[in-house]
């Protein structure tokens, strides 16, 4: 079950999205994942602590990120066994002050095709397209 305030922010930044399947991934001082499976207005959330800890460091003075990948229903390429494999559109913000910065494209490609320890470029996912994140609108949050 998620906190009224976990599930406003949740439903702000999924809002105007594509696809019912994300995978949330924050990253505030170490990384945490979770399946968001959109369901008209509600979602399942497959670990709420994670939506719960979003919130936390949404409202939180040290610095954290936010991946959100996205499953569409198009095909990126075939598994030798049969399995098709979706194309995934991934997008990020960082959070910090009660807000959420996008990134934009370069950016999240950036993040992902380089080799954080060697600075190395790193070859892009497989069936992954980079994709600026939009403003999230944050009304209910404007006041502490």
């Amino acid at each position: 079950m998620l906190s009224p305030n976990a599930h406003a922010l949740l439903r702000a930044v999924l809002r105007d999205l594509p696809g019912d399947h994300h995978i949330l991934t924050l990253n505030a001082r170490y990384p945490m994942s979770t399946a968001v499976d959109r369901r008209g207005e509600a979602f399942e959330v497959e670990h709420p602590e994670v939506a719960e800890r979003l919130y936390t460091a949404f409202t939180g003075d040290s610095p954290a990120a936010l991946v959100l990948r996205t499953f569409t229903d198009r095909t990126s390429h075939t598994l030798p066994h049969g399995v098709a494999v979706p194309v995934k559109l991934v997008r990020g913000w960082r959070l910090g002050a009660r807000s959420l910065i996008p990134l934009d494209e370069a950016e999240m490609f950036d993040a992902h095709c380089t080799d954080s320890a060697s600075g190395e470029p790193l070859p892009p996912e497989r069936g992954v397209e980079y994709t600026s994140a939009p403003v999230v609108e944050l009304p209910a949050f404007d006041h502490p």
